[in-house]
C-alpha cells in the first residue's frame, strides 16, 4: 500500500543541510533532536543519538563524551537520511531493523509487526502456567508468530519446550526463522504458512496467539508510526477486533490437548464477548481475563480440563 505525504520546511531540511556545513557531534545532535521534535515523533534526543549511533558505527558513551568531534560526510548524509525516516515517523524499530523483546534482540521488517511490551506480559503468564508443569516433550502453537518474539523466546526459557508456528505471510516466517536461529531454538520451532482455519493435523499442550485485535473502524485513528507502516494484516481485526480471536477459539477443541491452556492478547473491550465465546465452544474449560501492566484486560487464558 503506497503512502505520501505532506512534508514541512523543517523535515526537509535534513535532507538539504547546505555543503560545508558544520558536522559535529553536537551540531548534528541538535539539529536532529529539534527536526524529530517538530515532526511529533517521540523521545527526541534519546532517537537523535540513537540513529547517530548506527550512522557512524560509534558506541554512545564515545559520541557523548566527544560533542566537539567532526565526522566525515558520508557519515552526515547517512544520519541525515536516518533522521528524515524518522521525522516521516517511520518507526525507530523499522530503521533500526530490530526491537528488544524479553531481554534479547529480535530482527523485525515492514512485514512483521513490531513487538510490544504486552506481548512480554503473555510471555509472563505462559512462564507461570509453565513453571509448574512438566515441560519435557509438551508441544506449543503460536498462531501468527510474525516475528516470532513469543515463540521464540518462550523456547527460549523453557528448555523442554517444542513448537509450531504458523503464519499467513510465508516471507514473515524468513524473519521469524532467523530470530529461532540467532536465539539458538531453531531445530525446536516448524514453521508453517497457513490461516488459523486451516486445520493442523496435530494438538498441542500449549496455544499462543498475539492476533489481529484492532476493530477496522478504529485503523485510521492510530499513531501514524501503526497506522502507515505496520502491517495492517496484523491490526485489523475486523468489525469488531475479534474475528480471527473466535476463529481461533472455535479451533481449540481440536487443536488443544485435555490438561492445556491458549493464552491470547485481546482488546481491553473484548473480553465478556471471548470469554463467552471460548465458554460456548468448550463448556468445560476455565476462561479467565489478566490485566496488563496498565491495568486493561489484555489477556484471554482458556484451560481445558485434563
Amino acid at each position: 500500500m503506497s503512502h505520501w505525504f505532506w512534508l514541512p520546511e523543517p523535515w526537509l531540511s535534513v535532507a538539504q543541510t547546505p555543503t560545508g556545513a558544520p558536522s559535529s557531534v553536537a551540531s548534528l545532535l541538535e539539529s536532529a533532536e529539534r527536526q524529530i521534535r517538530a515532526s511529533g515523533a517521540d523521545a527526541s534526543r534519546l532517537t537523535a543519538i540513537v540513529l547517530l549511533e548506527r550512522a557512524s558505527g560509534l558506541g554512545r558513551e564515545r559520541l557523548i563524551a566527544s560533542p566537539e568531534r567532526e565526522l566525515p560526510p558520508e557519515t552526515v548524509s547517512a544520519y541525515e537520511s536516518l533522521v528524515a525516516r524518522r521525522c516521516c515517523r517511520e518507526p525507530l524499530a523499522y530503521i533500526q531493523g530490530w526491537r528488544e523483546f524479553f531481554g534479547r534482540r529480535f530482527k523485525v521488517s515492514p512485514r512483521t509487526l513490531i513487538p510490544r511490551p504486552e506481548s512480554e506480559g503473555l510471555v509472563e503468564l505462559v512462564l507461570a502456567w509453565s513453571a509448574r508443569r512438566a515441560t519435557e516433550g509438551r508441544r506449543m502453537l503460536d498462531v501468527g508468530t510474525g516475528s516470532g518474539a513469543i515463540a521464540v523466546t518462550l523456547l527460549a526459557e523453557i528448555p523442554g519446550l517444542n513448537a509450531v508456528a504458523t503464519d499467513i505471510d510465508p516471507e514473515t516466517l524468513l524473519v521469524a526463522r532467523e530470530n529461532a536461529r540467532s536465539h539458538g531454538v531453531g531445530p525446536r520451532v516448524q514453521l508453517v504458512a497457513c490461516n488459523i482455519a486451516t486445520a493442523l493435523r496435530s494438538s498441542f499442550d500449549l496455544i499462543t496467539a498475539n492476533l489481529p485485535y484492532i476493530p477496522t473502524a478504529r485503523i485510521d485513528t492510530l499513531e501514524p508510526e501503526v497506522r502507515l507502516y505496520e502491517p495492517h494484516r496484523a491490526l485489523d481485526g475486523g468489525a469488531t477486533g475479534t474475528t480471527e480471536l473466535v476463529g481461533l477459539l472455535r479451533t481449540l477443541p481440536e487443536v488443544l490437548e485435555p490438561g492445556g491452556a491458549a493464552f491470547l492478547e485481546i482488546g481491553e473491550e473484548q473480553s465478556l464477548h471471548l470469554q463467552a465465546c471460548a465458554q460456548g465452544t468448550m463448556p468445560n474449560s476455565a476462561a479467565s481475563v489478566h490485566l496488563d501492566a496498565a491495568g486493561l484486560d489484555r489477556y484471554l487464558i482458556v484451560e481445558r480440563p485434563g
